[in-house]
Protein backbone atom coordinates (compact mmCIF):
# COMPACT_ATOMS: atom_id res chain seq x y z
CA UNK A 1 0.00 0.00 0.00
CA UNK A 2 0.99 3.48 -1.09
CA UNK A 3 2.05 6.72 1.11
CA UNK A 4 -1.12 9.27 0.98
CA UNK A 5 0.20 12.83 -0.21
CA UNK A 6 1.76 15.20 2.73
CA UNK A 7 3.81 18.18 2.65
CA UNK A 8 6.88 17.59 5.15
CA UNK A 9 8.19 20.23 7.39
CA UNK A 10 11.67 19.87 9.51
CA UNK A 11 11.58 22.61 11.94
CA UNK A 12 14.82 23.52 14.17
CA UNK A 13 13.60 23.96 17.31
CA UNK A 14 10.37 22.89 19.73
CA UNK A 15 9.07 26.29 19.56
CA UNK A 16 8.97 26.00 15.64
CA UNK A 17 7.56 22.74 15.68
CA UNK A 18 4.31 23.67 18.16
CA UNK A 19 3.85 26.98 16.07
CA UNK A 20 3.45 24.34 12.94
CA UNK A 21 1.57 22.53 14.49
CA UNK A 22 -0.97 25.48 16.06
CA UNK A 23 -0.71 26.91 11.99
CA UNK A 24 -2.33 23.68 10.77
CA UNK A 25 -4.57 22.95 13.25
CA UNK A 26 -5.33 19.23 14.17
CA UNK A 27 -4.36 18.89 9.94
CA UNK A 28 -0.87 17.87 11.26
CA UNK A 29 1.11 14.78 12.60
CA UNK A 30 4.06 14.40 14.61
CA UNK A 31 6.88 12.47 13.10
CA UNK A 32 9.81 11.00 15.50
CA UNK A 33 11.07 7.49 14.27
CA UNK A 34 7.94 6.91 12.37
CA UNK A 35 7.87 2.99 12.78
CA UNK A 36 4.39 3.36 13.77
CA UNK A 37 3.32 6.24 11.95
CA UNK A 38 4.05 4.93 8.52
CA UNK A 39 2.28 1.86 9.08
CA UNK A 40 -0.66 4.01 10.15
CA UNK A 41 -0.41 6.01 6.75
CA UNK A 42 -0.10 2.85 4.65
CA UNK A 43 -3.83 1.45 6.43
CA UNK A 44 -5.28 5.10 6.13
CA UNK A 45 -5.58 5.15 10.00
CA UNK A 46 -4.72 8.48 9.86
CA UNK A 47 -4.36 10.87 6.71
CA UNK A 48 -2.92 14.21 8.07
CA UNK A 49 -2.32 16.81 5.18
CA UNK A 50 1.09 17.79 6.90
CA UNK A 51 4.33 15.77 9.16
CA UNK A 52 6.11 17.51 11.39
CA UNK A 53 9.97 15.84 11.42
CA UNK A 54 11.73 16.15 14.84
CA UNK A 55 14.33 14.38 14.09
CA UNK A 56 16.52 18.44 13.56
CA UNK A 57 15.71 19.16 16.53
CA UNK A 58 18.94 17.46 18.37
CA UNK A 59 17.75 19.15 21.76
CA UNK A 60 15.15 16.38 21.93
CA UNK A 61 17.61 13.22 22.06
CA UNK A 62 18.90 13.12 25.79
CA UNK A 63 19.84 11.55 28.70
CA UNK A 64 20.21 13.49 31.86
CA UNK A 65 20.71 12.71 35.56
CA UNK A 66 20.47 14.40 38.48
CA UNK A 67 21.26 13.71 42.44
CA UNK A 68 17.99 15.12 43.07
CA UNK A 69 15.92 15.12 40.54
CA UNK A 70 16.89 12.10 38.72
CA UNK A 71 16.76 10.70 35.00
CA UNK A 72 15.64 12.83 32.44
CA UNK A 73 14.98 11.15 28.54
CA UNK A 74 13.88 13.28 25.72
CA UNK A 75 11.19 12.20 23.47
CA UNK A 76 13.65 11.44 20.83
CA UNK A 77 15.91 9.34 22.92
CA UNK A 78 15.54 5.91 20.38
CA UNK A 79 14.93 3.02 22.68
CA UNK A 80 18.18 1.53 21.08
CA UNK A 81 19.56 4.08 23.40
CA UNK A 82 17.63 3.39 26.36
CA UNK A 83 18.50 -0.56 26.51
CA UNK A 84 22.75 0.15 26.12
CA UNK A 85 23.15 2.64 28.70
CA UNK A 86 25.05 1.33 31.62
CA UNK A 87 23.24 3.80 33.72
CA UNK A 88 19.92 2.64 33.08
CA UNK A 89 20.35 -0.61 33.87
CA UNK A 90 21.88 0.11 37.06
CA UNK A 91 19.30 2.48 38.31
CA UNK A 92 16.10 1.40 36.64
CA UNK A 93 16.60 -2.26 35.27
CA UNK A 94 13.05 -2.44 34.46
CA UNK A 95 13.01 0.20 31.68
CA UNK A 96 15.53 -1.37 29.84
CA UNK A 97 13.65 -4.93 30.38
CA UNK A 98 10.78 -2.99 28.69
CA UNK A 99 12.85 -1.52 25.95
CA UNK A 100 14.75 -4.83 25.07
CA UNK A 101 11.17 -6.49 24.80
CA UNK A 102 10.33 -3.73 21.74
CA UNK A 103 10.01 -5.35 18.38
CA UNK A 104 12.85 -5.94 17.12
CA UNK A 105 16.73 -4.08 16.87
CA UNK A 106 16.45 -2.92 13.81
CA UNK A 107 13.05 -1.14 15.19
CA UNK A 108 14.87 0.07 18.25
CA UNK A 109 17.12 1.38 16.46
CA UNK A 110 14.59 4.05 14.82
CA UNK A 111 11.57 3.76 17.63
CA UNK A 112 11.65 6.78 20.11
CA UNK A 113 10.65 6.66 23.53
CA UNK A 114 7.94 9.76 23.29
CA UNK A 115 6.61 7.70 20.22
CA UNK A 116 6.02 4.95 22.20
CA UNK A 117 4.27 6.44 24.93
CA UNK A 118 2.17 8.73 22.49
CA UNK A 119 1.74 5.77 20.53
CA UNK A 120 -2.55 5.03 19.60
CA UNK A 121 -4.86 1.88 20.78
CA UNK A 122 -5.33 -1.22 18.82
CA UNK A 123 -7.77 -3.46 17.86
CA UNK A 124 -8.48 -6.26 15.36
CA UNK A 125 -11.44 -4.35 14.43
CA UNK A 126 -9.40 -0.92 13.32
CA UNK A 127 -6.04 -1.61 12.13
CA UNK A 128 -7.04 -3.55 9.18
CA UNK A 129 -6.87 -1.86 5.47
CA UNK A 130 -9.01 1.07 4.67
CA UNK A 131 -10.61 -1.58 2.25
CA UNK A 132 -11.47 -3.97 4.93
CA UNK A 133 -13.08 -1.29 7.34
CA UNK A 134 -15.16 0.03 4.48
CA UNK A 135 -17.15 -3.16 4.54
CA UNK A 136 -17.95 -2.51 8.53
CA UNK A 137 -20.48 -0.23 9.93
CA UNK A 138 -18.19 3.17 11.37
CA UNK A 139 -17.24 1.77 15.08
CA UNK A 140 -16.06 5.08 17.63
CA UNK A 141 -12.75 4.85 17.22
CA UNK A 142 -13.62 6.28 13.28
CA UNK A 143 -15.98 8.44 14.80
CA UNK A 144 -19.66 6.31 14.52
CA UNK A 145 -22.06 5.24 17.27
CA UNK A 146 -20.73 1.46 17.71
CA UNK A 147 -17.73 -1.33 19.18
CA UNK A 148 -17.24 -4.16 17.09
CA UNK A 149 -15.22 -5.68 20.00
CA UNK A 150 -18.17 -5.17 22.67
CA UNK A 151 -22.14 -5.89 21.39
CA UNK A 152 -24.11 -2.83 22.83
CA UNK A 153 -21.12 -1.46 23.91
CA UNK A 154 -21.03 2.18 25.04
CA UNK A 155 -17.50 3.38 24.20
CA UNK A 156 -14.58 2.51 22.27
CA UNK A 157 -12.67 -0.07 23.43
CA UNK A 158 -9.29 -0.58 21.71
CA UNK A 159 -6.37 -1.10 23.67
CA UNK A 160 -3.28 0.68 24.98
CA UNK A 161 -0.19 -1.52 23.59
CA UNK A 162 2.71 0.49 24.99
CA UNK A 163 5.89 -1.21 26.28
CA UNK A 164 7.24 1.74 28.50
CA UNK A 165 4.29 3.51 29.94
CA UNK A 166 3.59 0.54 32.38
CA UNK A 167 7.08 0.52 33.49
CA UNK A 168 7.48 4.50 33.49
CA UNK A 169 4.24 4.72 35.79
CA UNK A 170 5.70 2.09 38.58
CA UNK A 171 8.76 4.45 38.72
CA UNK A 172 6.61 7.42 39.45
CA UNK A 173 7.48 9.29 35.62
CA UNK A 174 6.26 12.68 35.10
CA UNK A 175 6.35 14.18 31.96
CA UNK A 176 7.23 17.73 30.05
CA UNK A 177 4.21 18.99 27.33
CA UNK A 178 5.44 21.49 24.85
CA UNK A 179 3.41 23.94 23.12
CA UNK A 180 3.15 27.47 21.08
CA UNK A 181 1.81 28.95 24.94
CA UNK A 182 5.22 27.44 26.74
CA UNK A 183 5.58 24.46 28.81
CA UNK A 184 4.12 22.20 31.36
CA UNK A 185 5.26 19.15 33.44
CA UNK A 186 2.59 16.59 34.90
CA UNK A 187 2.60 13.42 36.22
CA UNK A 188 2.89 10.35 33.27
CA UNK A 189 -0.97 8.69 35.08
CA UNK A 190 -2.51 11.93 34.16
CA UNK A 191 -1.26 12.20 30.57
CA UNK A 192 -3.60 8.51 29.58
CA UNK A 193 -7.65 9.72 29.35
CA UNK A 194 -8.68 5.83 29.15
CA UNK A 195 -10.60 6.68 25.90
CA UNK A 196 -9.59 3.83 23.35
CA UNK A 197 -10.62 7.09 20.44
CA UNK A 198 -8.33 9.68 22.31
CA UNK A 199 -5.46 7.94 24.43
CA UNK A 200 -3.59 10.61 25.69
CA UNK A 201 -4.29 14.61 26.44
CA UNK A 202 -2.23 16.09 24.07
CA UNK A 203 -3.73 19.45 22.58
CA UNK A 204 -3.27 19.58 18.54
CA UNK A 205 -0.56 22.02 19.08
CA UNK A 206 1.44 20.39 21.83
CA UNK A 207 4.22 17.55 22.29
CA UNK A 208 5.62 15.40 24.56
CA UNK A 209 9.67 16.50 24.88
CA UNK A 210 10.72 14.79 27.79
CA UNK A 211 10.17 11.82 30.58
CA UNK A 212 11.46 13.13 34.08
CA UNK A 213 12.08 10.03 36.41
CA UNK A 214 12.67 10.44 40.12
CA UNK A 215 15.67 8.41 42.12
CA UNK A 216 15.03 4.93 42.97
CA UNK A 217 17.15 4.50 45.78
CA UNK A 218 18.51 2.40 47.77
CA UNK A 219 16.73 -1.18 48.23
CA UNK A 220 14.28 -0.62 45.15
CA UNK A 221 14.22 -2.16 41.79
CA UNK A 222 11.46 -3.05 39.24
CA UNK A 223 10.89 -5.78 36.75
CA UNK A 224 8.73 -5.80 33.85
CA UNK A 225 6.97 -9.24 32.18
CA UNK A 226 5.66 -9.40 28.35
CA UNK A 227 3.10 -11.75 27.05
CA UNK A 228 3.05 -11.38 22.96
CA UNK A 229 1.98 -13.93 20.42
CA UNK A 230 5.83 -14.39 18.87
CA UNK A 231 8.94 -13.74 20.49
CA UNK A 232 9.94 -10.32 18.61
CA UNK A 233 7.84 -8.00 16.11
CA UNK A 234 4.66 -7.95 18.70
CA UNK A 235 3.03 -5.46 21.00
CA UNK A 236 1.99 -6.80 24.42
CA UNK A 237 -0.74 -8.91 24.77
CA UNK A 238 -0.38 -8.35 28.99
CA UNK A 239 2.11 -6.31 30.36
CA UNK A 240 3.35 -6.02 33.47
CA UNK A 241 5.04 -3.79 35.48
CA UNK A 242 6.37 -3.88 39.61
CA UNK A 243 9.10 -1.77 41.63
CA UNK A 244 9.69 -2.70 44.82
CA UNK A 245 11.70 -1.61 48.16
CA UNK A 246 13.10 -3.10 50.64
CA UNK A 247 14.09 -2.21 54.31
CA UNK A 248 17.10 -3.67 55.70
CA UNK A 249 14.91 -6.34 57.41
CA UNK A 250 13.27 -8.08 54.51
CA UNK A 251 9.81 -6.05 54.68
CA UNK A 252 8.49 -4.67 51.73
CA UNK A 253 8.45 -0.79 52.32
CA UNK A 254 7.00 0.44 48.95
CA UNK A 255 5.59 -1.42 46.02
CA UNK A 256 3.73 -0.17 42.71
CA UNK A 257 1.87 -2.48 40.51
CA UNK A 258 0.94 -1.49 36.78
CA UNK A 259 -0.63 -3.72 33.94
CA UNK A 260 -0.40 -2.89 30.78
CA UNK A 261 -2.42 -4.42 27.50
CA UNK A 262 -5.72 -4.43 29.29
CA UNK A 263 -7.37 -1.45 28.72
CA UNK A 264 -7.65 1.65 26.61
CA UNK A 265 -4.89 2.96 29.22
CA UNK A 266 -2.45 1.36 31.60
CA UNK A 267 -4.06 0.64 34.94
CA UNK A 268 -2.16 0.71 38.57
CA UNK A 269 -3.53 -2.22 40.89
CA UNK A 270 -4.15 0.27 43.35
CA UNK A 271 -5.38 -2.45 46.49
CA UNK A 272 -1.73 -4.62 45.45
CA UNK A 273 -0.47 -1.57 47.74
CA UNK A 274 -1.46 -1.78 51.05
CA UNK A 275 -1.42 -6.12 50.69
CA UNK A 276 2.41 -5.68 50.02
CA UNK A 277 3.71 -2.74 51.88
CA UNK A 278 4.67 -3.54 55.69
CA UNK A 279 4.60 -7.50 55.27
CA UNK A 280 7.78 -10.03 54.48
CA UNK A 281 7.44 -11.34 50.93
CA UNK A 282 5.82 -15.28 51.08
CA UNK A 283 4.80 -17.33 48.62
CA UNK A 284 1.01 -16.52 49.62
CA UNK A 285 1.31 -13.08 49.59
CA UNK A 286 2.70 -13.06 45.92
CA UNK A 287 -0.09 -15.81 45.44
CA UNK A 288 -2.74 -13.35 47.06
CA UNK A 289 -1.94 -10.18 45.05
CA UNK A 290 -1.80 -12.45 41.62
CA UNK A 291 -5.38 -12.98 42.62
CA UNK A 292 -6.08 -10.00 43.13
CA UNK A 293 -4.54 -8.56 40.15
CA UNK A 294 -6.56 -11.12 37.91
CA UNK A 295 -9.65 -10.14 39.56
CA UNK A 296 -9.77 -6.88 38.58
CA UNK A 297 -9.02 -6.77 35.23
CA UNK A 298 -11.68 -7.67 32.35
CA UNK A 299 -9.90 -7.96 28.95
CA UNK A 300 -12.33 -7.49 25.82
CA UNK A 301 -11.98 -9.98 22.77
CA UNK A 302 -10.35 -7.32 20.48
CA UNK A 303 -6.76 -8.47 20.05
CA UNK A 304 -4.68 -11.38 18.84
CA UNK A 305 -5.21 -13.73 21.53
CA UNK A 306 -8.07 -15.03 23.91
CA UNK A 307 -9.56 -12.64 26.54
CA UNK A 308 -9.96 -15.58 29.11
CA UNK A 309 -6.00 -16.85 28.68
CA UNK A 310 -4.78 -13.32 28.88
CA UNK A 311 -6.76 -12.57 32.27
CA UNK A 312 -5.40 -15.84 33.53
CA UNK A 313 -1.79 -15.06 32.13
CA UNK A 314 -2.29 -11.60 34.52
CA UNK A 315 -1.94 -13.35 37.25
CA UNK A 316 1.58 -15.91 35.91
CA UNK A 317 2.91 -12.55 34.81
CA UNK A 318 2.78 -10.31 38.13
CA UNK A 319 3.87 -13.06 40.63
CA UNK A 320 6.80 -13.66 38.05
CA UNK A 321 7.98 -9.53 38.24
CA UNK A 322 7.20 -9.69 41.51
CA UNK A 323 9.28 -12.44 42.62
CA UNK A 324 12.27 -11.33 40.38
CA UNK A 325 12.33 -7.37 41.70
CA UNK A 326 12.21 -8.85 45.02
CA UNK A 327 15.35 -10.62 44.08
CA UNK A 328 17.10 -7.59 42.93
CA UNK A 329 16.12 -5.62 45.50
CA UNK A 330 17.71 -7.77 48.36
Amino acid sequence: MRLPEFDLIQPSSVKEACSFLKEHDGKAAILAGGTALLVALRYRLCKPEVLINLKGITTLDHLTWNERSGLAIGSMTTLETLERSPFVLKEYPSLVQAAQLVAVPPIRKKATVGGNLCQDTRCIYYNQSDLWRSAQEVCFKRGGKVCHAVEKGRRCQSVYQGDLAPVLLSLGAEIKIASANGERVIPLAEFFTGRGERPNILKPDEILIEVQIPPSGQGASGAYEKLRVREGMEFPMVGVAVMVKKEIHGKIEQAKLVLGAIGSSPIEVSHAKPLLEGKKPTEDLLQSISKEAMDRVHPVENLAMNANYRRKMVGVLVKRALRRALTMAA
